[in-house]
């Protein structure tokens, strides 16, 4: 096996919830942190995923059901079926000439943007470098030139570091997660688009409406509690989705089971971030302590998976809720490919950024969450060919009586869009968005949601 394919196998084998703690430890042993803590929190780091995946499952089994029913009540048939991130990644790392050498070349790149003060993040979730890569093969199989794609990967993500940069301390003020920064290759973009829409809000009569989970709760009493909220929304949308059937008992059994799942994600998935946080708050501060007395005039911050963020009741609550909506835009959009199925349960990703930017507050979450959508479906229309052209060469499975496939997550990736529609030009556009997030990143370094309007503490701070 060429060195390649060795990194390959033990990616795919291991998986995130064994390759990044044994990464975070080497990583901690190289700052001298104690080899109790070392251990012990990487294998915290570890369970915590093993965790969070878990819960995921139980979401997707939830709304599995439910939007496929949706689909099926429609009767709409679509050329592009949504099979999940899982096909991304299978892109992403079976693409020889780029694949597994992102890895290298990524770290490399974010050495020397932390060398030149570019950033201050040290993005260590090498399991998630998989967006970056999935750039880089989209791009070959558009233009064939293996330059361009290590161009377009790279370039992706020096932007999620800054973003990361940017963002960290309202994360930090919200998640209260001090030295942690989210480099997330999916998340990120979202974040961005949502900026200027939050800001479009705020000069409506919406801004006025608390809509967050403490104020949902104090309104609503023991109904606004994150369980219940996940009890009533997962009611309703079954409810919605099986509206025909309502005569026959097994559609009853599906809507209370469905109902449970999801009080019982929003009950346990910030348990299982609780379990990971547990073990990456003390070696996060143990490293960024070591880094910040070396280096007394920076803030370094370690770069992780957005994965960490989703548990929020505002992030879940807001994926609920946009289920039902997507699967309308779906049948609505003129010219739309996608048929949405598997990376649904992606949503929490989508929007666990944008929980600092509009404050928690489930209704504007869900108005930009379906105004973000509508150009999502149709750059994962215009990006699908490429999809499974890439995902034929990578060797993914694609399913039987299937001519074509995509997903949310990276297929229809606004920034990965942006880098690969007109190679070279669309690098010339994410320098530019590079460029401008580091002014902003020098003129507004603790205010990211300045631009939004998010935050009055942030805007009023100088």
């Amino acid at each position: 096996m060429s060195p390649a394919e060795i990194i390959k196998s033990m990616i795919d084998g291991l998986g995130v919830s064994v390759l990044l703690p044994i990464i975070i430890f080497i990583i901690a042993k190289c700052f001298r942190v104690p080899w109790s803590r070392a251990i012990r929190s990487a294998v915290l780091i570890g369970i915590g995923f093993i965790g969070i995946n878990a819960v995921l499952g139980i979401f997707l089994g939830g709304v599995g059901s439910v939007a496929g029913r949706m689909v099926d009540v429609t009767g709409i048939t679509l050329p592009a079926l949504d099979v999940g991130w899982p096909a991304a990644a299978a892109i992403a790392w079976g693409i020889g000439k780029v694949g597994v050498w992102m890895i290298p070349a990524f770290l490399l790149l974010n050495l020397a943007m932390l060398g030149l003060k570019l950033t201050n993040t040290l993005n260590i979730d090498v399991w998630n470098y998989w967006h970056f890569a999935f750039t880089g093969a989209l791009i070959l199989a558009l233009t064939g030139n293996i330059v361009y794609a290590f161009i377009g990967g790279l370039l992706m993500g020096a932007i999620c570091l800054v973003c990361a940069d940017w963002t960290a301390s309202a994360i930090e003020e919200t998640f209260e997660l001090p030295g942690v920064s989210i480099p997330h290759g999916f998340s990120v973009p979202f974040a961005l688009m949502v900026i200027p829409i939050n800001w479009l809000l705020d000069r409506t009569p919406i801004k006025n409406i608390r809509a967050d989970p403490e104020a949902v709760k104090k309104k609503l009493g023991f109904l606004g509690e994150p369980i219940m909220l996940g009890l009533i929304i997962g009611f309703i949308i079954a409810l919605v989705a099986y509206s025909n059937a309502l005569g026959e008992a097994s559609s009853w059994y599906t809507i209370l089971k469905t109902a449970m799942c999801m009080a019982a994600v929003m009950y346990i998935l910030p348990m299982m971030v609780g379990i990971l946080m547990e073990g990456l708050v003390p070696l996060s501060e143990a490293i960024r302590k070591t880094m910040t007395s070396r280096y007394k005039s920076r803030a370094f911050n370690i770069g992780l998976d957005s994965a960490i963020l989703i548990g929020h009741p505002s992030a879940i609550a807001s994926s609920l809720i946009l289920i039902p909506i997507c699967i309308g835009l779906m049948v609505i959009l003129p010219g739309n490919a996608m048929l949405l199925a598997v990376d649904l349960a992606v949503l929490p990703f989508l929007f666990c950024m944008m929980v600092p930017i509009m404050r928690g507050n489930i209704v504007k979450m869900v108005i930009a969450g379906t105004i973000v959508m509508i150009p999502t479906f149709y750059i994962g229309t215009a990006l699908y060919p490429a999809f499974t052209s890439a995902a034929k060469e990578a060797g993914f499975g694609i399913p039987a009586g299937t001519l074509s496939i995509t997903s949310i997550c990276d297929g229809a990736n606004p920034l990965t869009y942006v880098l690969s529609w007109a190679v070279p030009w669309g690098f010339v556009i994410g320098g530019i968005l590079f460029v401008v997030i580091l002014l902003a990143l020098k003129k507004w370094p603790k205010k990211m949601a300045v631009i939004g309007g998010a935050s009055e503490d942030f805007v009023n701070e100088k």
